[in-house]
């Protein structure tokens, strides 16, 4: 039984994990991991499994529960697994090793004011201790933003600071829960050789989830485009979407410091419900009615979480993002899912802008029989999509050596008069190891390129390299690493910034080699080494130099031997005749699609304007007429 097969693209997007680096989830390799708790205890569980197939992590999970009844949310074969076991409150003591424990309680799950749930709660976090004394393994404590009771109007809460719990309130016995479990657990472990990370969430939003809050019946009538109300707050309060709050589960496994207390909040998500009715409106007002209703009360306040951002574990779904993916979930579509209104509502137009590159580079290497194929994601989505990925923002092309160099130096007279080929080459301000086509009077830069403003920074259109490599294996990590330096050089001489790759040793190497070397130099060292095996005449592998996909490693040369041709947007163009075999050294299941959450573009756009091209498209070819 594999654990993406059931499930559905929201549930598989957060399993994914998509904002944890692997060499984050690496260090869980192996491991055994104790989970108790309730919803969020389930999201993690198949998390860590779903890991296990994609990564091959090895991760042994532990459910911990207060009898077999903890199981009925889960799939009924997952006890089949030899990655999965269930252990309940009374068998805690046969658990003889493991390396962390997990308790999630309560959090993020709405609660009344049933004292079994007290009881319940004290039972868990008991027998979670009881484990980690016996064990040592490492604690993670995870509570929501009720522990600090009831917030004083226009209070942001840091992580030391509370407010009085409300007797009255519906979340005072929650609140006196949270504070009871992180308080009992100290107490049990404080002689031991275990350790304490805290955690305390804003209120958790979670397509396909169980997590329940009173934007669920919003999310609904959007959907459907029905007029709806959303109840309104006085004060803010912070929320944060399932995704991150997995991230910083396994950051406080891995990286944050131990014994200390985090706050986990959204990107730029504290907001008063009327806030969030305005966004709403915003993005949904054409399909329905959106006004604030009454006054209402939530479970849980507005806290800084500040803190572990600055220990590197960032969250990456804003408020406007995570509402969009909760309507998502609503709505009943066939199609694939993406972030709507992404590149704010340009993405078909820079779509149409693309394919016009694609069709006149095309123009070009046919009329001066220069080989080339569709490149990357583009050569990704003719294959997957038949057109360009959904929510993909660019299209590249790819060539062997010498038709590149034709290509470079015939290109600039053939291109029409509204579009620039930009190399380090014509280009006096551009350090850019691979060739870009630009439109004119455009502008679209990222965080990176928007600092260079003496670069042509129109849409553009990119044309890579593959070189030559070694035919040994020694060769070839010579030669990459060798690439790797010199690229290092040359992007941080050129962005003024400190290196820090690799280990230390070579990090103090790259920082004064960038000092004393000029920057056309270190360009010139880096074209060099990309060329070195360009006249060897047996050459078996190729890698991507330019890219990103040199860390993939070589390729065998025979896989952009021969040309076959691929429908993409309506139009033929070139692919490698082995693509399955290309595309599966890039991505291995090329056609799986990516987490959901992560369909919004594939580079972080800081500025943009596509001017006259607004609305640009192309005529389409006889046979769709």
């Amino acid at each position: 039984m594999r654990i993406k097969d059931f499930l559905n693209e929201f549930e598989a997007d957060r399993a994914a994990l998509p904002g944890v680096e692997k060499e984050t989830l690496a260090k869980l390799r192996n491991k055994t991991i104790v989970i108790s708790g309730g919803e969020l205890a389930r999201c993690l569980c198949y998390a860590f499994l779903y890991n296990n197939e994609a990564k091959r992590l090895g991760i042994k999970v532990i459910l911990l529960g207060k009898s077999r009844n903890a199981m009925a949310s889960y799939h009924s074969e997952l006890l089949l697994r030899d990655d999965f076991d269930f252990v309940d409150y009374n068998s805690a003591s046969e658990i003889s090793s493991a390396d962390y424990v997990i308790t999630t309680g309560i959090c993020g799950e709405h609660t009344d004011n049933n004292p079994q749930i007290m009881i319940d709660g004290i039972a868990e976090i008991n027998a979670c201790a009881k484990i980690a004394k016996a064990t040592g393994a490492r604690v993670v404590v995870v509570n929501d933003s009720r522990i600090y009771g009831k917030a004083k109007p226009h209070r942001v809460y840091s992580e030391n600071e509370y407010a009085e719990l409300d007797a009255t309130s519906p979340s005072s016995l929650a609140g006196q829960l949270m504070r009871t479990r992180e308080t009992t657990l100290h107490s049990v472990l404080k002689n031991s050789e275990s350790t304490v990370t805290t955690l305390r969430t804003g209120i958790i939003l979670g397509a396909s989830s169980n997590f329940t809050s009173v934007l669920d019946p919003v999310f609904d009538d959007i959907a459907n485009r029905r007029d709806t109300v959303v109840p309104a707050t006085r004060d803010r309060c912070t929320f944060v979407y399932i995704n991150d709050v997995l991230k910083a589960i396994v950051f406080a496994m891995t990286n944050l410091e131990e014994n200390a207390v985090y706050n986990v909040g959204g990107k730029n998500c504290n907001a008063s419900l009327i806030m969030i009715a305005a966004v709403l409106n915003d993005i949904y007002g054409n399909r329905c009615t959106i006004e604030s209703g009454n006054f209402t009360e939530l479970d849980g306040c507005a806290i800084n979480s500040n803190k572990i951002s600055v220990n590197e574990c960032t969250p990456d779904i804003d408020l406007e993002t995570m509402l969009k993916i909760c309507i998502m979930d609503k709505m009943k579509s066939e199609k694939v899912l993406r972030i709507p209104h992404s590149h704010e509502r340009r993405l078909d137009s820079i779509h149409e802008i693309q394919l016009a590159f694609l069709l006149e580079t095309d123009r070009i290497c046919r009329k001066h029989n220069i080989k080339y194929f569709l490149g990357g994601g583009t050569l990704l989505g003719a294959i997957r999509h038949k057109g360009f990925i959904p929510w993909d923002d660019d299209a590249d092309i790819m060539m062997l050596r010498e038709d590149f160099d034709r290509f470079c130096e015939i290109a600039p007279k053939e291109l029409p008069s509204n579009m620039t080929f930009q190399s380090y080459h014509t280009d006096k301000a551009c350090f850019y190891e691979f060739a870009k086509v630009r439109l004119d009077d455009t502008f679209f830069a990222t965080d990176f390129a928007k600092d260079h403003h003496a670069m042509h920074n129109g849409i553009a259109f990119d044309i890579f390299c593959h070189d030559n490599t070694a035919n040994s294996a020694i060769g070839r990590k010579i030669h990459m690493a060798v690439t790797l330096f010199t690229r290092a050089l040359v992007f941080n001489k050129w962005n003024n910034r400190k290196a820090e790759n690799g280990s230390r040793i070579q990090s103090i190497v790259t920082n004064f080699c960038k000092k004393i070397f000029p920057l056309r130099f270190s360009m010139w060292l880096e074209v060099r080494t990309l060329k070195f095996f360009k006249n060897k005449k047996n050459a078996k592998y190729l890698y991507d130099g330019m890219g990103r996909n040199i860390y993939n490693g070589a390729f065998p040369k025979e896989y952009l031997d021969d040309v076959a041709y691929a429908d993409f947007e309506g139009y033929k163009f070139p692919v490698p005749k082995e693509y399955d075999k290309y595309l599966t050294f890039l991505y291995g299941d090329y056609m799986e699609l990516a987490p959901l959450s992560t369909r919004m573009g594939c580079h972080e756009i800081a500025l943009c304007d596509i001017g006259k091209y607004d609305g640009f498209k192309i005529r389409k070819p006889d046979s769709e007429k």
